[in-house]
């Protein structure tokens, strides 16, 4: 008799057999990309993760962060609507939503969430900043530069709340504080071309222009196109 020879074939498993990734999975893949500034690859992969858990948080602010790094700020306003209705104690929305509503120039919007930052964090330092800008932008210089102020008091060296606390200054009428400040960046930053400009035009407009042409010598000779050609037309 034959002996009857059985051939048994080991079924190959489908793909949906194998463990496919989490939503945790994608998120910290996703902040990998973010990190090496691959928006496109990042995005993906927070919409993976959002499908696969329509609520998780974190997920959801990293998505508007990076729509707001795209400029596309009325995107990321609409996902921390979302994040807000989901997580209402996820402070970090306020500060994101006042810089996306600045972007777009809604000011009063900007200045109403970097309050609610402050009232959740008060010694938040960027909030205090970029509430001072959105003031400034509304004509409140007085409230601009107190805001300023308060960002100074928290880090004396911040050279871009110096300059732009001489800017408002100066656009309220406070010549003297506005030359200090700008005076003050150059100590803090002796390449701080903008401040030395700022400081000659101020000086200029008020009658000072020997110190105002000086000062434009001395940053042009730092290789400051713009000071050069502001010098060429006021100075001798």
């Amino acid at each position: 008799m034959k002996k009857i020879v059985f051939i048994f074939l080991l079924s190959i498993p489908s793909l949906s057999l194998f463990p496919q990734n989490t939503a945790q999975e994608f998120y910290k893949s996703a902040l990998i990309h973010d990190s090496l500034n691959d928006y496109k690859s990042a995005l993906q992969d927070l919409d993976n993760a959002l499908n696969l858990n329509p609520n998780y948080d974190s997920a959801l602010f990293l998505q508007a962060s990076i729509y707001v790094k795209t400029s596309e700020f009325n995107v990321a306003i609409k996902q921390l609507n979302k994040l807000q209705k989901i997580n209402k104690s996820y402070n970090e929305v306020f500060y994101l939503k006042g810089i996306a509503y600045a972007k777009i120039g809604e000011y009063i919007d900007a200045i109403k969430n970097f309050n609610k930052a402050i009232q959740v964090e008060n010694n938040t330092l960027k909030a205090y900043y970029n509430r001072a800008l959105a003031k400034g932008r509304l004509d409140d210089f007085k409230g601009a530069i107190a805001d300023l102020t308060k960002v100074i008091e928290l880090n004396p060296n911040y050279t871009n709340a110096y300059y732009s606390r001489a800017y408002w200054n100066d656009l309220a009428g406070n010549y003297q504080e506005s030359i200090t400040d700008y005076k003050k960046v150059i100590e803090l930053d002796a390449v701080y071309k903008e401040a030395y400009i700022g400081l000659a035009i101020v000086l200029y407009q008020h009658g000072n222009k020997k110190e105002a042409c000086e000062t434009l010598t001395l940053v042009s000779n730092k290789g400051s196109i713009m000071a050069e050609e502001i010098k060429n037309k006021i100075c001798d």
